[in-house]
C-alpha cells in the first residue's frame, strides 16, 4: 500500500474515533473538569441521530438546569453506531460516558469489558433518585441486562416492528386492512397495480431482518434448533425469505433503500396507503402538527402465517468502563429512565418505555393508538440472539436478506451461505 493511501485510512480511522457533533467536548477538556460536584463536570453520550435524539436533546436541558452537570450527545447515524461506540470503547478514548446500545450488542460489549456493572450505583439513592423505582422496569428487560448476575444497562425505548395501514386510502381502493401473509401480498400487489404498493424498509440493515425473524417465527421457524445450534436451512426459513422475495416485488418504488425512518415518512406524508414501520416512530405519525395522516390509521401486527409474532427490540443505557464520570454518567441514566421523564417522552414522541406502570397510563393510551396493534405483536414474541457472535449473524442476515430483494438470489442458496459462513459460531 503506498503512503498516500496509509495517510488517508489513519485519518477516517481517527475521524471514526471522534464524536463528530458541533457541541463534541475533547477528551482534555473532560480531563480538566474532572470532579464530582456536578458544576463542572460534562458528559458525552452516544446514541444515533433521528427524531427521537432532536427530543431527547431538547429534554437533556431540564438534567442540566437540575444538576449543573452539562450534556454533550454525540448523535449519529444508526448504520455507524455500533463501529463507532466499539472503537471508542475498545480503544479506550474516554470519548464517551454514556452509550446507547440494542439489547444484541450488550453481550459483545460486557464480554469486551467495555461498560461497567450498575449494581451498587442502583442502590444509592442519591445516583438513583427517588423516581427510580427499579421493580417498576420491565423484568424480562431487565433480566436481559442482566449478565453473569450484574446488571449492565438501563433499559428504555422499547420497539416492535407493526404494519401500519391508511384506513381512507385503503377504503378508496376497495381493500380491507391485511394480516397474512396471503392477504397482505394482495392487498400489496392490488396497490402496486395502481403505481404505489407497500412500503418496506428492505434496505440492508437490522430492520429487515426484524421484520424477517418476527414472520419466520409466526411460521414456527427461528435461528436455532433444538439444541441450540445453527440451523437456518429449514422449510420455515426458506418460505419466509421467499414471502419478502414475493413483498418485495409489490413494494413502493426505493423501497429497496429504505429503513424504518424512510417507510415512516411516506406513511406519514400520505404517499403509501400501506407500510412496515416500527412503535418507537409511531408518534410522528400521529403528530398532527407534523402529519398529514393523524388519526388516519390503522395499527397491527407483522403480516403472520400460522399466528401473530413481534421482534421485541429496545435500547439501553450503559456507562462506559472508561467514562471519567462514572457516577454522574449513572445519575443520568437514572434521570433518563425515570417514569416522570420516560413519561415526557412518550407524550412527545409516542416511544414506548421499559416501565410496566406507563403502559397502561390512560393519559398515553389517548395519545398512543398503536398500543393495541403493540399488544397484539408481544402476545407471542422474541429478542434477536443474545448470543456474543449475534451481530455477526445480524449482518449476515441483513445482507443475505438484501441479496434476494435487489439481486433476486435464491432463497435457501443465501441461507445456505449463512450457514455455512457462521455454524461454528453458534456451536
Amino acid at each position: 500500500m503506498n503512503k498516500s493511501k496509509t495517510g488517508i485510512l489513519i485519518l477516517l480511522s481517527g475521524i471514526l474515533l471522534l464524536p463528530v457533533c458541533s457541541n463534541q467536548v475533547s477528551a482534555d477538556d473532560q480531563a480538566k473538569t474532572g470532579t464530582s460536584t456536578g458544576s463542572k463536570v460534562e458528559l458525552v453520550i452516544s446514541r444515533w441521530a433521528g427524531p427521537h435524539a432532536d427530543d431527547q436533546a431538547a429534554v437533556l436541558k431540564q438534567f442540566e438546569n437540575e444538576t449543573g452537570i452539562r450534556v454533550r450527545m454525540d448523535a449519529i447515524d444508526y448504520f455507524q453506531l455500533r463501529q463507532k461506540q466499539t472503537l471508542n470503547l475498545s480503544g479506550k478514548t474516554g470519548a464517551y460516558d454514556l452509550v446507547w446500545a440494542q439489547e444484541v450488542w450488550l453481550p459483545e460489549y460486557v464480554s469486551a469489558g467495555y461498560l461497567l456493572p450498575l449494581d451498587d450505583f442502583v442502590k444509592d439513592v442519591s445516583l438513583s433518585g427517588k423516581d427510580f423505582d427499579l421493580p417498576d422496569f420491565n423484568p424480562n428487560l431487565i433480566k436481559i441486562n442482566t449478565i453473569n448476575g450484574k446488571l449492565y444497562a438501563l433499559p428504555t425505548f422499547v420497539q416492535t416492528p407493526l404494519m401500519v395501514y391508511n384506513k381512507e386510502l385503503l377504503k378508496k381502493a376497495g381493500l380491507q386492512p391485511p394480516k397474512t401473509w396471503e392477504e397482505t401480498l394482495a392487498v400489496a400487489k392490488a396497490l402496486h397495480d395502481k403505481g404505489k404498493g407497500i412500503a418496506l424498509p428492505a434496505k440492508q440493515g437490522l430492520a429487515a431482518v426484524d421484520i424477517w425473524i418476527a414472520m419466520a417465527r409466526s411460521n414456527n421457524g427461528n435461528y436455532f434448533n433444538q439444541e441450540g445450534k445453527l440451523q437456518l436451512v429449514t422449510e420455515p426459513n426458506i418460505e419466509t425469505v421467499q414471502f419478502w422475495k414475493d413483498l418485495v416485488t409489490v413494494a413502493m418504488k426505493g423501497s429497496t433503500n429504505w429503513h424504518f425512518d424512510e417507510v415512516n415518512k411516506a406513511l406519514q406524508f400520505a404517499e403509501a396507503p400501506i407500510g412496515l414501520s416500527i412503535s418507537g416512530l409511531c408518534g410522528a405519525l400521529e403528530d398532527e402538527q407534523q402529519s398529514k395522516v393523524a388519526g388516519k390509521l390503522g395499527y397491527a401486527a407483522l403480516p403472520y402465517k400460522i399466528r401473530p409474532f413481534g421482534t421485541l427490540s429496545f435500547w439501553s443505557w450503559g456507562v462506559a468502563a472508561d467514562s471519567r464520570h462514572p457516577k454522574e454518567a449513572y445519575r443520568l441514566a437514572a434521570w433518563l429512565t425515570s417514569k416522570s421523564i420516560e413519561k415526557q417522552m412518550s407524550l412527545k414522541d409516542g416511544q414506548i418505555a421499559a416501565r410496566q406502570s406507563l403502559y397502561s397510563d390512560p393519559e398515553l393510551v389517548a395519545k398512543a393508538p398503536w398500543l393495541p396493534g403493540v399488544a397484539e405483536a408481544l402476545q407471542n414474541a422474541d429478542t434477536q440472539p443474545l448470543h456474543k457472535n449475534a451481530p455477526k449473524l445480524m449482518d449476515a442476515m441483513a445482507a443475505a436478506l438484501s441479496a434476494v430483494a435487489v439481486n433476486g438470489e435464491d432463497p435457501k442458496e443465501q441461507l445456505e451461505q449463512v450457514q455455512k459462513t457462521l455454524a461454528a459460531d453458534f456451536e
